[in-house]
């Protein structure tokens, strides 16, 4: 079940409804809030209006971009799209460039990798560097 799917089931339950359906996936039950981790691994918190009523949700993780449903359906489609072309990490460079976003990827990956993954990759790209060199 994806968010999808709770956020609709939300929007046709009262809170009390929803929580008694799901409470197996559900992991905080708050007084306006019910937060659960959909299977495809995003963390979704519904809000609930004080008389038990859907009122909103947010998916944690998702850029401000992504809070437009248009703008997060066409997002989804294009990812969709990747997987079955089962892009390689060559074209997905390739497709990074076009957009002009590899160096803000480039950043963003070394930012919120673990350092020890960041300085194994630095190691390796000396590495390779080097023999280069010994080449010429």
């Amino acid at each position: 079940m994806d968010v999808d799917y709770f956020v609709i089931e939300a929007a046709n339950s009262t809170q009390k409804e929803f929580e008694l359906d799901y409470a197996d996936v559900i992991e905080v039950f708050d007084i306006n809030e019910t937060h659960l981790t959909s299977e495809d691994r995003r963390k979704l918190i519904l809000n609930w209006t004080e008389d038990g009523r859907f009122n909103s949700y947010f998916v944690a993780g998702e850029t401000a971009q992504m809070e437009n449903a248009t703008v997060r359906w066409e997002i989804e489609n294009i990812i969709k799209k990747l997987k079955f072309l089962q892009v390689d990490g060559e074209t997905m460079q390739y497709i990074l460039e076009q957009v002009g976003m590899q160096d803000q990827m480039l950043k963003q990956l070394i930012m919120t990798q673990p350092i020890e993954e960041v300085r194994y990759l630095i190691e390796e790209r000396e590495e390779f560097e080097e023999e280069l060199e010994d080449q010429d």
